[in-house]
């Protein structure tokens, strides 16, 4: 338990993903978020050269213990026409996914490591500035694999708009494989600043998998 506080507890001092664009040196963004189905810590902070250092708790409902996440990430590509690519690094502990076929595993813990890269780039629009970005990581547990489902493969692609300064729209297309499960979610979402700080209202739908609808509430803050 003690290397868990551990881990945890750096997290909080230096900060499952940051974005293409690293965080300026010495910026903070934190993100506080939940649905019906989790509650979501994550922050990341910038350090010198371009690193960025992140973590990420989650509460998983019906779960006896919470997912942890911290990662690094690094730009090792910038294109002419703003375009960025980064590469990262991410370890999790959470509960062991196995715990849904085999009830006897239920608060049994796992760690898994991941590696992805994650491009992105900024344009113009007729009604304002946007953004697209396209994250892919391979995740791969470190203990146990109960199930034999080997590499867990994942998708993200976004796009963003910014109209008006207060006002960001954004959608997302979520897509994850780990062994014979699959899961395709599509997610809208709009967010208002106000000061430092933006409330965000992102309703989603499964595609593939859990099709059941959801709208996730959240606060980002940075500085």
């Amino acid at each position: 338990m003690r290397w868990v506080l551990v881990i945890l507890f750096w997290g909080w001092a230096v900060g499952a993903q940051a974005g293409a664009w690293p965080r300026g040196e010495g910026k903070v963004f934190a993100a506080l978020s939940f649905d019906a189905n989790r509650s979501q810590l994550y922050a990341e902070y910038g350090i010198r050269g371009d690193w960025t250092l992140g973590m990420e708790v989650s509460m998983p409902k019906d779960r006896r213990l919470p997912d942890y996440t911290q990662f690094i990430h690094y730009p090792v590509w910038r294109g002419k026409g703003g375009a960025i690519l980064s590469a990262g690094l991410a370890v999790e502990m959470r509960e062991t996914t196995a715990a849904a076929v085999i009830p006897a595993l239920r608060g049994e813990s796992e760690i898994a490591g991941r590696a992805g890269l994650f491009w992105g780039k900024g344009f113009n629009t007729p009604i304002g500035g946007g953004w697209a970005t396209v994250d892919a990581q391979l995740e791969k547990l470190v203990t146990t694999d109960w199930l034999e489902n080997g590499m867990t493969y994942k998708l993200d692609a976004g796009f963003g708009v910014k109209p008006i300064e207060r006002l960001s729209i954004m959608a997302q297309a979520q897509f994850w494989q780990r062994g014979d499960d699959q899961s395709l979610r599509v997610e809208g979402g709009a967010a208002w600043k106000m000061g430092f700080a933006q409330v965000v209202v992102s309703p989603s739908v499964g595609v593939i998998g859990d099709k059941d609808p959801l709208v996730k509430l959240g606060l980002w803050v940075d500085f």
